[in-house]
């Protein structure tokens, strides 16, 4: 699945904003670091990851500087398969002070595509909501001693 599609199904179906976060992370530090509109739909998921749990302070700084991006970078985000006019009409319900989920909208080819992905077994609200601290970090944390060991042979 392209990273867009799969950003665009845990964003929509399976609500995982962690997730979201992590499937453009990877492509962005893969080589499209001058790809702006990537920022602007991590920052989107960061912030809903912040309002979902309770961040609001967060979520506020946050929404901002993706919508800021979202409309810089437009014509982007809609070849990608993003309904930019009706994200950018839906700034205000983002901004309310109580989380609701807001579906992101898709053109219709790439919600179709989205549709047809089978769903994975949803994790409980909780895990969801706290994904950061709960999340298993092993291999993040073998990598890093494996670097710090190497630079240290040096």
């Amino acid at each position: 699945m392209h990273p867009i599609e799969q950003f665009a199904f845990e964003f929509n179906v399976q609500q995982d904003y962690f997730e979201c976060h992590e499937v453009l992370e990877e492509l962005w530090q893969a080589g499209q670091r001058q790809d702006e509109s990537l920022v602007a739909l991590i920052q989107l998921a960061v912030a809903r990851y912040h309002h979902r749990r309770g961040n609001l302070a967060g979520a506020m700084r946050t929404y901002p500087k993706a919508f800021q991006k979202i409309e810089r970078h437009a014509g982007s985000l809609a070849g990608h398969g993003i309904d930019v006019a009706h994200l950018l009409g839906l700034r205000p319900a983002f901004m309310q002070p109580d989380y609701q989920h807001i579906p992101l909208p898709l053109a219709k080819d790439l919600q179709r595509r989205i549709q047809q992905v089978p769903v994975d077994v949803q994790h409980d609200p909780s895990f969801l909501r706290h994904k950061h601290v709960l999340r298993d970090r092993q291999d993040v944390i073998s990598a890093r001693q494996l670097a710090l060991a190497a630079r240290n042979k040096k």
